[in-house]
């Protein structure tokens, strides 16, 4: 439902026409009457002056106060976001007013058990931006993609261990295969992300999602090509040898047909698979309509999964400007339930420097929240022209204002988390253009701007910035920051990764004994040592083929891969 109302706010902020209490309270009774009991005010120009949109709720919680039955929440677009765009800023709070009591509900919940078990400290929970913060200070949108990209946060940390800053990160489960890229240490971003298929102006951290992974259905096109998803089997029925229902194959069937997932070791064992379901829907829906016998079927099924995940990587890498030959600059860190089981597939031939998956795959994302800093983002659409292709900005006054109002509303948000304003760092980024890019993020060193060179300062970093996407550091006119950025970050105690001292290379302490797996047509099925994940130790050593169990998901090595445990207990993979 939507009724509209008369004012109007230009776009430098002034107030052309204002509005009208009558109106407002007319059509708000209007929307109540048909059975509103949420209200999303969203007024022209809002990002550049909230005014008409404070009145409005103002005059809303007049007219149905709290205490009585009938109170409404209003939720208003200047609250949930400051980027400009009327569109978006629309779009962005029916989100969060449609999310919103539900999250309250779930999480007041969690934070209710957890109280009854003594856990006496504030309830946390990860954003999209890049940390953590108390659920009451915390918008529902910016939980959105808060698990793949808390994978991130770990991802990162990992990656620091070995001393890399560039890093691709691809998570593989159930539904979906997520990949995000890490480039010099930070995150990338998305300016206009969407959510279902609607377009938001919230800045996240860029996780790109496909419908790819395990219980992903297969199906043939109508050249009889084998489809990998998006359709997905979920939970239930889930894959055809969950035996719960299913009989359309998805990913997971293949691998349990080929003798790379065990019936019997699925979560550990507790849960039996029923291969012979496999078998048939791979039989009824693939093998039988293209002529070749199950286990053939079943391996053109894993080929082609794997071929669609790297295809991914490809084109997501492709889009941020990241070419193939870069990659021995990157290492790749793999996670989620599926993705030990087919990274060697979806990375064949990358040449990444290394790919690492730690000994927690499954829950690396739970893993990264534990590595979450305490975060507040507080943001402005200025559009200020640092340099308009002759000479640099002379007045800076409007803009260290700007910034010193964000700062002390940062350092009243962590008084209010429980710390000394003294316990946060506090930087800017700058969200930044010049006539030929779209938007880049630029972290400045300062927090105010003092002098030309501050500004020439902040310009060549966009040029670098700009440089490394486009390959192009030239000058092209001018140079504008489009939104501030102040963070606010308290380092929290994060978990870390424990060394222990490397033994010997030889696995057979961790060995299981043999199984039969199909790794290609022409080599059938082949006996090939089975390991347990558990078991291996820093140091030991597994030449492909081989398959590796643990209780969370199988590592499928190839006979043209190798890998190692290394002090971290983390699998260390390469191709020879």
């Amino acid at each position: 439902m939507i009724a509209s109302v008369a004012e109007d706010i230009n776009d430098n902020g002034s107030i052309i026409e204002p509005l009208n209490r009558e109106e407002v309270v007319a059509k708000m009774q209007s929307l109540i009457d048909k059975g509103a009991r949420t209200i999303v005010v969203s007024l022209k120009n809002a990002s550049i002056n909230d005014a008409h949109e404070k009145r409005a709720r103002q005059i809303i919680k007049e007219e149905y106060p709290g205490f009585y039955l009938g109170s409404v929440r209003v939720f208003l677009s200047s609250d949930i976001s400051d980027q400009p765009g009327d569109y978006y800023q629309t779009t962005s709070t029916l989100i969060d007013a449609y999310v919103h009591d539900i999250l309250v509900k779930y999480l007041y919940k969690a934070e209710e058990d957890l109280r009854k078990n003594a856990y006496m400290h504030p309830l946390m929970i990860c954003n999209s931006r890049g940390g953590a913060a108390r659920v009451a200070m915390t918008k529902a949108i910016d939980t959105y993609n808060s698990g793949p990209v808390a994978g991130m946060y770990a991802a990162r940390n990992l990656g620091r261990l070995y001393g890399f800053d560039n890093i691709v990160t691809t998570d593989i489960g159930g539904t979906s295969q997520d990949v995000g890229l890490i480039r010099d240490g930070a995150y990338t971003y998305e300016s206009l992300p969407r959510i279902s298929n609607v377009t938001v102006n919230i800045p996240m951290i860029d996780v790109y999602s496909v419908g790819l992974a395990g219980g992903s259905i297969i199906s043939l096109d109508g050249s009889n090509g084998i489809m990998v998803g998006p359709r997905s089997a979920g939970a239930r029925p889930g894959p055809a040898c969950f035996n719960l229902g299913g009989t359309e194959p998805a990913v997971t069937d293949a691998n349990v047909v080929l003798g790379m997932i065990s019936p019997d070791y699925f979560l550990g064992g507790r849960m039996k698979l029923v291969k012979a379901k496999a078998e048939t829907a791979i039989q009824n829906r693939i093998a039988r309509k293209l002529k070749v016998s199950v286990p053939e079927a079943a391996y053109m099924i894993r080929e082609a999964a794997n071929a669609a995940m790297q295809n991914t990587i490809k084109q997501y890498l492709a889009d941020k400007g990241v070419g193939l030959e870069q990659l021995p600059g990157f290492i790749s860190v793999v996670y989620g339930g599926a993705g030990p089981t087919h990274c060697c597939g979806f990375n064949k031939g990358l040449k990444f420097a290394r790919t690492i998956i730690s000994p927690f795959a499954s829950p690396f994302s739970a893993l990264g929240s534990s590595m979450a800093d305490l975060l507040h983002v507080y943001s402005r659409y200025n559009k200020l022209r640092l340099y308009d292709g002759k000479k640099y900005l002379a007045e800076y006054h409007e803009f260290n204002t700007m910034v010193n109002e964000m700062l002390q509303r940062a350092r009243r948000d962590i008084k209010s988390e429980g710390y000394s304003e003294n316990d946060a760092r506090y930087y800017l980024e700058l969200a930044m253009e010049d006539d030929s890019s779209g938007s880049l993020r630029v972290t400045a060193d300062r927090l105010a701007l003092e002098s030309e060179a501050d500004i020439k300062a902040l310009c060549s970093a966009f040029l670098k910035a700009r440089s490394k996407v486009t390959g192009d550091s030239g000058h092209k006119g001018s140079i504008r920051i489009m939104t501030t950025m102040l963070n606010a970050v308290v380092t929290m105690p994060h978990w870390q990764f424990q060394a222990s001292e490397p033994g010997g290379p030889d696995p057979r302490r961790a060995s299981r004994g043999e199984r039969d797996v199909f790794w290609s047509p022409k080599e059938g099925y082949r006996k090939t040592p089975i390991y347990d994940r558990d078991l291996l130790e820093p140091g030991n050593i597994v030449k492909g083929p081989a398959v590796i169990e643990a209780r969370d998901t199988t590592y499928v090595l190839p006979a043209e891969w190798v890998l190692n445990i290394d002090k971290y207990s983390n699998a260390i993979i390469e191709e020879v």
